[in-house]
């Protein structure tokens, strides 16, 4: 077998023997990247701790996902509202002034009366006619919680750690959805928006790669398989079509908090996240448990090469230094790595939380079309997770953001020219659930793309910054897709061409299926000396006993 030459990383080739004699060599010279990938193998890289881990981590989704969700409910109106003068009852039916305003801009003498079919914050605090701006703005301001939450959870977790930063986030998400169940006004309402974006923000950054940290290489895609957002925005519907009451689903809501608090107690903090800061002992006892769970044995070896890891990272260095942003731009790959990955992120935000918020804009029933928006991505998942490990990340999402692109501009052309108003409003909802579908599917591809696409030591800091240009585009997505009223034209014509860059900047970032975590901005920049890791290799696998780790 011929392959390159990892010692001087450089385009030579060699042959390289296989089978038991390739694994010796392997043993003799590995590549730094792979410390705590092949602990990670030798303990069982996608076993029941995996599953425990991985439960307790994205499984909060669910209620994140309700969390982030709940204007594309508590903002929709009811169906028939109108304004009277009077204090007396008015007949719908034959009300010939329906879902009209005031004449005069005054609207304080208006009484409005709404049907009775679900109560949200429009008809709460009369969100209508001069205060219609109102249900943007809490979105808005929502989504900018998310982004801020994001920015200071990307930090908080390279700091104090993912576990610590997991589980405080969850319970404050929980305490305010709580408290704004019992909001007074839209004041109030829209400052616990805000609260509440800020922990949805940092439960999004660190409940994705803490998970993928215990998982091998083979196996990080299949996080994205796992539809827990699709779930919790499924259950959301129904609930909510259930119990069409904005206040009684912020406490349904508190209160599905409850089981997932109870991770604390199994869930250890991340193995890699302990070793590159040096917490040796705390590092090796999560591979105790690991094993134990697995019903494996820990490498005899484990000790040695968290020590490596974490010498090596003290050696690139400053003894005391804490990572911040400006380390993803350091260097002009992961600089154009960042770029590329923030712009994208941006887009898909941009469309998927501005097709979800928009969906009472779509003809038929609220609930079901929000079920569908919800569930229609639940299959993809799955379909990206295989595709993930076949043709790589690039071409999955390019793939993905062409179907997208297909949809939005579907969604234009029939608004346009389409004159039948039956056949124009079930093709603008099945053209806008494709496109839904693409851009959903396509950020679950990117969120191992990302992940996988930074050193141990940044991780969570390039994710947050992700994050948080995502969250940018969210917040322009409820102003943009409110453009024109009733008309669909404009706002998926720009949805179509951002989707179509996307699908070329996809392309342009690099390959990551298959390849090992970094665990050091050294590995991941690659400006570690060749003949300092050949030695310091040698040393740490000269106090190795043989076939101290074996991979399955």
């Amino acid at each position: 077998m011929t392959t390159s030459c990892h010692l001087c990383r450089s385009g030579c080739r060699f042959a390289f023997p296989s089978g038991r004699r390739r694994w010796k060599e392997r043993e003799r010279f590995p590549d730094p990247d792979m410390y705590s990938d092949e602990i990670i193998d030798a303990v069982g890289g996608m076993s029941r701790f995996q599953f425990m881990i991985t439960g307790f981590a994205l499984g909060p989704k669910i209620i994140i996902a309700w969390g982030m969700l709940m204007m594309s409910f508590a903002g929709v109106s009811p169906d028939k509202w109108w304004c009277t003068d009077g204090d007396g009852a008015v007949n719908v039916s034959a009300y010939t002034g329906l879902k009209e305003c005031p004449a005069s801009d005054n609207d304080t003498a208006c009484r409005f009366v709404y049907s009775q079919e679900k109560d949200t914050i429009i008809n709460e605090w009369n969100l209508l006619c001069g205060m219609k701006s109102i249900k943007p703005l809490i979105t808005a301001v929502q989504m900018t919680g998310v982004l801020i939450g994001a920015l200071l959870s990307g930090q908080s977790a390279d700091v104090i750690g993912r576990k610590k930063t997991l589980y405080i986030s969850l319970f404050l998400h929980g305490g305010f959805n709580l408290v704004a169940a019992f909001s007074v006004s839209w004041e109030m309402f829209i400052v616990l928006r805000f609260c509440i974006g800020l922990m949805v923000g940092a439960v999004l950054v660190v409940s994705f790669p803490y998970p993928m940290e215990f998982v091998s290489t083979k196996w990080r895609p299949v996080t994205i398989a796992i539809p827990f957002w699709p779930v919790g925005s499924g259950l959301l519907a129904m609930t909510c079509w259930l119990r069409p009451n904005w206040s009684d689903v912020h406490l349904i809501l508190a209160a599905l908090h409850i089981p997932f608090f109870l991770g604390y107690m199994f869930v250890p903090e991340s193995l890699r996240w302990l070793a590159v800061h040096g917490r040796l002992k705390e590092a090796e006892d999560v591979v105790d448990q690991m094993a134990r769970y697995n019903r494996t044995q820990k490498p005899t070896n484990t000790a040695i090469l968290l020590k490596k890891l974490a010498d090596e990272e003290k050696s690139s260095r400053d003894s005391n230094r804490k990572y911040n942003y400006s380390d993803i731009y350091r260097g002009w790959g992961m600089c154009r790595v960042s770029v590329i990955h923030q712009a994208v992120w941006m887009i898909m935000s941009f469309t998927y939380y501005g097709i979800s918020f928009g969906v009472g804009r779509l003809t038929g029933n609220l609930y079901l079309n929000m079920f569908l928006v919800a569930m229609v991505s639940v299959p993809s998942n799955v379909l990206a997770f295989f595709m993930n490990n076949r043709i790589g990340r690039r071409w999955t999402g390019f793939s993905f953001f062409l179907l997208a692109t297909c949809g939005a501009f579907g969604v234009a052309i029939v608004s346009r020219f389409v004159a039948s108003e039956g056949v124009r409003g079930a093709a603008i909802v099945t053209l806008a659930l494709t496109c839904r579908l693409g851009v959903a599917s396509a950020w679950s591809c990117f969120l191992a793309f990302t992940s996988e696409s930074y050193p141990t030591v940044i991780r969570n800091l390039g994710y947050g910054a992700a994050n948080t240009a995502a969250r940018v585009g969210s917040i322009v997505s409820p102003y943009a897709f409110a453009m024109g009223s009733e008309d669909l034209l404009l706002p998926f014509v720009i949805v179509g061409s951002l989707m179509f860059a996307c699908s070329i900047l996809s392309l342009l970032s690099p390959e990551t299926m298959g390849s090992p975590l970094a665990d050091t901005t050294v590995e991941s920049s690659g400006k570690t000396k060749p003949t300092e890791t050949a030695t310091a290799d040698e040393k740490v696998h000269s106090q190795e006993q043989p076939n101290e780790i074996k991979l399955n």
